[in-house]
């Protein structure tokens, strides 16, 4: 990840600004729970399944790009999919509400202040795993549901499931 950080806001010790540069291109990684479960879209909602044989092709990759406002050290991803044409939301009302919207991740990334905050989430290494706390809500992550064909959710900790990662 460290790689994605430098490509959009170069390195740590660098003096120029983030916003004088060009963005870079959203990364894309496959994401898999650890029972193997992938992420496709049905009927608009991200949801965990078994992607095996003919059904691989169902699968939909995560693109990310940073959000520049958060603090670094967090890991602060903006994550979507379609490429980088859709991202996924929390929501910005008193509760979370997490949907895809149709808007860039690149324009996200060129946002001000915190209007990507709802978009993003504090990716965390643990192990050989990942984790996904949104930033909007914290102490919510994302969670894949235990039951066939339920959408991709939010969870305290304790139910927060851990995703492998692998760089498309």
């Amino acid at each position: 990840m460290e790689a994605l950080f430098e490509d959009f806001l170069g390195k740590v010790t660098m003096m120029a600004s983030a916003a004088s540069r060009p963005p870079a291109q959203p990364y894309h990684y496959v994401l898999r729970d650890t029972e193997q479960k992938g992420l496709c879209l049905r009927d608009g909602h991200l949801v965990a399944t078994s992607l095996q044989g003919a059904n691989a092709a169902q699968e939909e990759p995560i693109s990310v790009v940073p959000n520049r406002h958060l603090e670094r050290w967090r890991c602060p991803l903006i994550v979507g999919i379609r490429g980088g044409t859709r991202a996924l939301s929390c929501g910005t009302g008193p509760e979370p509400w997490l949907h895809l919207e149709d808007v860039e991740l690149l324009e996200l990334f060129s946002k001000k202040g915190d209007e990507a905050t709802p978009f993003t989430f504090y990716k965390t290494f643990g192990g050989s795993t990942h984790t996904f706390e949104a930033a909007a809500f914290p102490g919510l992550f994302l969670s894949t549901a235990p039951g066939p064909g339920e959408a991709l959710a939010m969870a305290p900790p304790h139910g927060a499931t851990a995703f492998y990662l692998r760089r498309k």
